[in-house]
């Protein structure tokens, strides 16, 4: 599993993960939901990617409208915007100032799966490490 460096902000290095084993393969669940939602609903595309360079740049978002922790999970945070998209992260405990990117997905879509989704990306990311 890799790390894909998506935007380096003075606070911030925000990275999206890649599932792909294979080198010359992409799975990055990530970049696809964001070149969908770019293609699908520019204005929330602009408006998430506004909300990630905020991240980047000043650290945490204190507005729970736009980043929260998600209840019931050990160290899993979502963004959010008023569009509805939603995208899990985790701060990894062996690199400072890291933000990691698990996936996205839609408000609608059942919360509680995509949460299991974004635990397992992240047991993923410590058992390759």
């Amino acid at each position: 599993m890799d790390l894909r460096l998506l935007t380096n902000g003075s606070k911030f290095r925000i990275y999206a993960v890649d599932l792909s084993n294979i080198p010359e393969q992409s799975n990055c669940p990530i970049i696809e939901f964001l070149n969908e939602l770019k293609i699908s609903e520019p204005s929330s595309y602009k408006s998430i990617i506004n909300i990630l360079q905020q991240h980047a740049e000043n650290g945490p978002l204190a507005n729970i409208q736009k980043s929260r922790r998600l209840r019931g999970t050990d160290g899993l945070f979502e963004f959010k915007n008023r569009q509805g998209a939603r995208i899990p992260y985790f701060y990894p405990r062996d690199m400072r100032s890291v933000t990691i990117l698990t996936h996205g997905f839609k408000k609608g879509t059942r919360v509680n799966t995509e949460i299991r989704r974004a635990e397992r990306i992240r047991t993923e990311y410590y058992k390759g490490l």
